[in-house]
């Protein structure tokens, strides 16, 4: 297909880009397709090869091209959301997404990836709402079927939870370990969202590329007494996840 890259203001790379996306968006290459060597391309379209790995990484982070070590880089498959509904059930039940996967048949599980104490004065915003605890971090990851959806960072007195990183073993839930390990129902106090974008943390515990969006869920969960209990920062896929809000009753 011809291509073509001018002498416009526009810089090369997002030149390079662009028809990178006509070609995608025309079906000229479909889901699956090898992308053509780097070298192929910048001789095609005139453009420093570095210029087209550049256009190449951006698509890579926005979810529309997948790099696969030692093979190349093609086309990746359309985005695929599952939607989770911001109804009273999800809202008023901490574990509300657990169930919104097991209602239509899909398996949700849980993995211990990091679990430390955390220094006074490292987690302002946390510490905010959890005042004078000995604060423990979990990290975890959340699998859907096996394939990693949400990246989670959790903070909760550890004196309250000792040893709670013990308990998290067969893809057993946090929630469920709060409830039968030791006894704490959490509840959902507030919920906020913002679009991010994964931070090399993130990135490599979900399998995506640093800079791929993802959603920002954070959160506070209250025990049976209304007592702030546990801090909730969950990084989302953003091309798995998608949240409604239903207004219809």
């Amino acid at each position: 297909m011809p291509s073509k890259i001018s002498t416009s203001r526009v810089p090369l790379y997002r030149q390079v880009q662009d028809v990178l996306l006509q070609r995608l968006d025309s079906g000229a290459l479909l889901p699956g397709d090898r992308l053509p060597p780097e070298t192929d391309l910048a001789a095609e379209l005139r453009v420093n090869r570095l210029t087209v790995r550049q256009a190449i990484g951006e698509l890579t982070r926005a979810g529309r091209l997948v790099a696969r070590q030692g093979s190349g880089t093609f086309v990746a498959p359309p985005p695929q959301h599952f939607p989770i509904e911001l109804a009273p059930s999800y809202i008023n039940d901490a574990d509300g997404l657990s169930e919104a996967f097991r209602a239509v048949g899909r398996t949700l599980t849980e993995s211990l990836v990091a679990s430390e104490i955390v220094l006074g004065g490292s987690a302002p915003q946390v510490e905010k709402y959890l005042p004078g605890s000995r604060l423990r971090r979990i990290d975890s990851v959340l699998e859907v079927d096996g394939e990693p959806w949400f990246a989670n960072s959790l903070w909760m007195d550890d004196r309250r939870f000792a040893g709670i990183e013990r308990h998290l073993q067969d893809g057993v839930s946090l929630y469920t370990v709060w409830r039968d390990a030791y006894g704490v129902r959490m509840k959902a106090a507030w919920r906020s969202f913002a679009a991010a974008a994964a931070s090399p943390r993130v990135s490599e515990v979900l399998g995506v590329p640093a800079g791929a969006p993802v959603l920002l869920r954070d959160g506070l969960n209250l025990d049976g007494d209304g007592t702030p209990t546990v801090y909730i920062n969950r990084s989302c896929r953003g091309d798995r996840v998608q949240f409604v809000a239903n207004y219809l009753h």
